[in-house]
């Protein structure tokens, strides 16, 4: 009995201890789907270093570092205090987004001030602290001002309260705040070079600040937020917003993230004020449809710059009603005044939800009373990464409406030394543009694509400026009179220049707004920006899904450099834009490729050889079946080619290609396909077999040293 207890009582002690224990916990996995959350199926990642550093609230400072188990998980025991988490990213792997799904307030454990944890991390936050100086810039509107008409907690209230908690893990550390933002401004305002305040980037870049934070869009559309029952005009005038501002933010946040490289970027999302009460329905129908919509580009605008930039969701946690009129986030968080000349901003409820969002996109972490719910242990704080499994590369490019191009080969390709595309644009509507991606990876789920660029100047550019786009299309711009929808709305990707002076037309505004914050560059600098598609709404669904790029719209994607001249300025700057490269960066995974057909003529595959029969002027070719093929491909090409080393059956070739063949039983693990007479060409011809298994095309056949012969000419896909 004694020793029966005396074991009841450490099992007691244990699960006590383990119930008072002071962690921070959770797993690292491959986001298949890009969402932020580890779905069903998606892989742990072994090996991820972690590492977390701070201070214990009674004891010494933390710095600790851990590597994730074959189970994707870590573990930290630093006690109570406060800290500041920074997952590594792996080599070759990008942070993925923090999760935005909505809760409804009733979910249980969805709290209030928190909601739903959606930590991100600040890449060079933790080194910066520890080496002593952290300077926090915060640019904007009124939200980075903490403003509002009810009682206020102070002017950059919740910046200041994160600054606190940063100094409470780096107590040695001397850190200040710039209180940029302006009331009233927009991402116009960012891209007005004043010299009486910090809240443009031209200033930014000349302080060289640690920690950046950005509040902007809202105000954009204030003067253009449509009515209850608007027109089509009225919606036209507000997207153009829209995307007047996504243009200038890719500007913002590329000219920071190139020039001021010691710098983290925190961007917030913008929330739906008119959902005060979500329950009673009070939002108009274009706040419930475009706001979402505003809410995507800004985390993609964040995700697709060359150093990941984080999100501070706060989108996600105030009320807000999705597109079947269902409610998440928290009501009440809007400031209504007794004179109703506010209800726009948070009120102090609501600021104290933006100021643990921003925490949390910090990585920041405090255990027990520090903690806006005494937390003592953090658990499933997890983060999700995608891999780049391949960078694409053009094939083609073209001069348009005057442009010149010197070496403009040099552009599609960056294995070259360095050699750059000589390219002249001028003040009109002159391009060069890049198409011809490869589209034939179809092994390669893709879940997000990023655009980019390598390119500097020479001369001076003047006021004939210039810009950079990607487009899945080509398109890059709807035609006159084009009717926005929430479905169809999304013609480009902006990579180089803003909108512009006086833009757009739809609300011309801003006279000395910059085309460009580096309009001169020296020497090469990489802009990227997140490729994206419109978004679809099925029957009955309550939130949008936003569609990956799929391989047929690499077959249509373009990249381009475009004049942007000012209006009513001369057309006389001498300049070239020397663009070293363009290319599209594939992030997602790969499903395993099914082996060659053996015995194929120009591959001589493994196995039974594959025969060739005339009969009656078809020729019928039989093979070994893959297992698990789906179907099969025959192609034909010039026998000629296959002797110097080439394939040409693809869209030169002499016939077919017999797409998804019928097949016939030709003995056992044995088919046959029949080539018709009318297709059998009159001239010295191969014959090569592929096999679809999982909607991936196998090999059509290597060379001798290993490689595979042009995929390219593959294109039953």
């Amino acid at each position: 009995m004694r020793g029966g207890r005396f074991s009841f009582l450490i099992l007691c002690a244990l699960a006590a201890s383990r119930a008072f224990a002071q962690d921070v916990s959770g797993h690292v996995f491959e986001d298949r789907n890009g969402n932020g959350i580890q779905d069903p199926g998606e892989p742990y990642l072994p090996g991820v270093t972690l590492r977390l550093a701070g201070k214990q609230d009674a004891g010494p400072l933390v710095d600790a570092t851990v590597a994730t188990d074959a189970t994707g998980a870590y573990l930290f025991s630093p006690g109570n205090g406060c800290y500041v988490l920074q997952p590594a990213d792996p080599a070759g792997w990008r942070l993925s987004s923090a999760r935005s799904d909505g809760f409804p307030p009733t979910t249980p454990g969805y709290t209030e001030p928190v909601g739903q944890p959606r930590f991100a991390k600040l890449d060079q936050g933790i080194p910066h602290l520890q080496a002593g100086t952290f300077r926090i810039t915060a640019m904007g509107d009124s939200i980075a001002r903490n403003f509002n008409l009810c009682n206020s907690a102070g002017a950059f209230w919740y910046t200041t309260q994160v600054q606190s908690r940063l100094l409470c893990a780096f107590p040695s550390a001397s850190s200040s705040v710039d209180q940029a933002a302006q009331l009233g401004e927009t991402t116009d305002d960012l891209l007005v070079d004043e010299t009486n305040n910090l809240n443009n980037v031209f200033r930014v870049i000349e302080i060289q600040p640690q920690l950046i934070t950005i509040s902007a869009i809202g105000n954009d559309l204030l003067d253009v937020d449509p009515p209850a029952n608007p027109t089509q005009a009225q919606v036209n005038r507000a997207v153009a917003e829209i995307l007047d501002a996504r243009q200038n933010l890719q500007e913002i946040l590329s000219a920071l993230t190139s020039r001021v490289p010691g710098a983290d970027i925190v961007l917030n999302t913008l929330y739906d004020n008119l959902a005060y009460k979500c329950s009673t329905g009070n939002t108009t129908d274009f706040h419930r449809a475009w706001l979402p919509i505003v809410d995507q580009v800004l985390r993609d605008l964040a995700w697709g710059q060359t150093r990941r930039a984080s999100i501070n969701e706060v989108a996600a946690e105030f009320a807000h009603e999705d597109q079947q009129g269902g409610c998440t986030g928290f009501e009440g968080k809007i400031c209504r005044d007794i004179f109703n000349l506010d209800d726009i901003h948070p009120n102090n409820a609501g600021y104290t939800i933006v100021r643990e969002k921003l925490w949390e996109a910090s990585g920041g972490i405090d255990l027990g009373p520090k903690d806006a719910l005494l937390r003592t242990s953090m658990t499933g704080t997890d983060y999700g990464f995608l891999r780049r499994v391949r960078r694409l590369y053009p094939t083609t490019w073209e001069t348009r409406n005057g442009a010149t191009a010197a070496n403009p080969a040099a552009a599609t390709t960056d294995q070259d030394g360095g050699a750059a595309a000589q390219i002249t644009l001028g003040s009109g509507a002159e391009e060069f543009r890049l198409s011809g991606f490869p589209d034939w990876y179809d092994e390669i789920q893709i879940v997000r694509v990023l655009a980019g660029v390598r390119y500097r100047t020479t001369g001076t550019v003047g006021d004939d400026f210039y810009r950079m786009e990607a487009s899945t299309t080509g398109q890059f711009r709807p035609p006159p009179g084009f009717a926005y929808t929430p479905m169809n709305w999304n013609f480009y990707t902006p990579l180089v220049g803003g909108g512009g002076p006086n833009q757009p037309p739809e609300n011309p505004d801003f006279p000395t707004e910059k085309v460009l914050a580096l309009p001169n560059v020296s020497s090469f600098r990489e802009v990227t920006a997140t490729l994206t598609r419109n978004p679809t709404l099925g029957t009955g669904a309550a939130e949008y899904q936003w569609p990956a790029v799929t391989h047929s719209d690499l077959a249509t994607t373009a990249i381009r450099l475009a004049s942007a001249p000012v209006a009513g300025t001369a057309g006389n700057d001498n300049y070239q834009v020397e663009l070293d490269a363009a290319w599209l960066d594939l992030y997602g995974w790969e499903k395993p490729r099914p082996p060659e057909v053996s015995g194929s003529t120009a591959g001589g595959g493994a196995g039974q050889a594959m025969t060739v029969n005339r009969l009656d002027g078809s020729i019928v070719v039989t093979f070994d079946a893959i297992p698990g093929a789906q179907r099969y491909n025959l192609y034909i090409g010039r026998l000629a080619t296959v002797s110097s080393g080439g394939y040409d059956h693809g869209s030169g070739a002499p016939a077919g290609p017999l797409c998804d063949a019928p097949t016939q039983s030709a003995g056992p693990g044995r088919l046959s396909i029949t080539v018709p007479a009318a297709m059998v060409p009159g001239l010295d011809t191969y014959f090569l077999v592929t096999a679809h298994v999982d909607e991936v095309e196998s090999p059509s056949g290597f060379r001798s040293d290993g490689t595979e012969i042009d995929r390219s000419q593959s294109i039953c896909r």
